[in-house]
């Protein structure tokens, strides 16, 4: 069993205590509820809802809150989200549809961590690929792109994935000469590549060739830095509607899953967070 098949067992046969956060009074709210209603029926997760306020009968129509699914009402829900996960009260947490600025912040405060290193997990074409690093206050040092190399080996191996590294950069490989912005991105890609290969890790420079990263089945798409790697997300997920599993934190000692409040629905960040509890 493989792909995304795997995840959904991993994440039926753990059902883990996995917290979402929500402001209720966003536009997404609806689709979260909805989302976590459906993961909680199918039996994916033991569910555990952090809000600001109890959600209007006009804004939770299906009586989702407190009937099937429990809640914590917290003026600061990023706050009560993070502690639940810290304290271990939850197995897993996913960010819902919380400020990232916020939740974020405070997970780099809480746990002593310069970045998450995230990484999405996309379902394309029914394959699983990794895409990192995907903050936009990640990956800005090839240090930082190694360990993100690094930590995706462990989420790869953790869904049984082999990991092959597709590094990005700035051109085509016969751009060079072309302009010196590309030319320097595309010598830092080399020299990951070097180093990768030298480390027995699978990896190949394929300039700005995403799709031959997807094509030719790389498992992880290496993105230049996390501004780039968040622009290839956005325009994959939130543009081409690619299946978005949400972004893993790999960084973290803890199962935090990360979520655009852009989706249109929560349900498969749910089912990964209770898969890697």
């Amino acid at each position: 069993m493989i792909g995304s098949l795997l995840i959904h067992e991993m994440a039926l046969r753990k059902r883990a205590r996995v917290a979402i956060g929500c402001d209720i009074a966003s536009h997404t709210s609806p689709l979260l509820l909805n989302s976590l209603l459906f993961a909680t029926k199918e039996k994916y997760v033991d569910p555990l809802l952090v809000v600001n306020r109890l959600p209007s009968s006009r804004e939770d129509p299906e009586g989702v809150v407190g009937a099937v699914v429990p809640a914590i009402v917290d003026d600061s829900p990023w706050e009560a989200l993070v502690s639940l996960l810290e304290e271990g009260v939850v197995d897993s947490a996913v960010r819902g549809n919380l400020s990232s600025r916020q939740v974020v912040t405070l997970l780099k405060k809480r746990f002593g961590c310069r970045n998450l290193c995230r990484s999405s997990l996309l379902e394309i074409d029914g394959r699983l690929v990794l895409l990192a690093p995907v903050g936009i206050d990640e990956g800005d040092t090839q240090e930082d792109l190694l360990t993100a190399v690094e930590n995706c080996g462990r989420f790869a191996g953790k869904l049984g994935m082999e990991l092959k590294v597709a590094v990005l950069s700035g051109g085509r490989i016969e751009d060079r000469g072309r302009s010196s912005k590309v030319d320097a991105m595309l010598s830092e890609a080399d020299q990951l590549v070097s180093y990768l290969l030298s480390k027995g890790v699978i990896a190949v420079n394929l300039g700005v060739e995403i799709e031959r990263a997807i094509d030719e089945g790389f498992t992880l798409i290496l993105a230049p830095d996390g501004i780039f790697g968040n622009l290839i997300f956005r325009s994959l997920v939130l543009v081409g509607k690619v299946q978005s599993y949400g972004a893993y934190a790999t960084a973290l000692p803890k199962v935090f899953v990360d979520t655009s409040r852009s989706k249109t629905s929560y349900l498969l960040p749910l089912i990964l967070a209770s898969a890697l509890s």
